[in-house]
């Protein structure tokens, strides 16, 4: 994706939480994307919908046992079988608490 074509993210005055909670709790559950809220004009929290925040939670786990692996394999001395392969995948994917298909 071209960064110039990125989404801007979504920010909001701090203050809207006092005067639109609802509006800003439903614009973040409706876009799944994180609501920065401002105060004095300078990024001061992220308000997230919980299930939005468990799926990157979720994708975030999935490419740190990714990285880990990648990382594993690259200065691993001796070549291994598809089978220890999976097993070793296997291994570290439980480690991060996913299942490994």
């Amino acid at each position: 994706m071209n960064p110039a074509l990125a989404e801007l993210p979504v920010i909001r005055p701090i203050t809207d939480l006092r005067t639109q909670l609802n509006s800003v709790c439903e614009q973040a559950t409706e876009t799944w994307k994180p609501v920065v809220l401002t105060k004095n004009g300078a990024p001061s929290y992220v308000l997230m919908d919980s299930a939005a925040y468990e799926a990157a939670e979720r994708n975030n786990r999935r490419y740190l046992a990714l990285r880990e692996a990648e990382i594993e394999e690259r200065y691993r001395p001796q070549s291994m079988s598809k089978e220890e392969s999976d097993a070793k995948m296997r291994e570290i994917f439980a480690l991060w608490g996913i299942d490994y298909a």
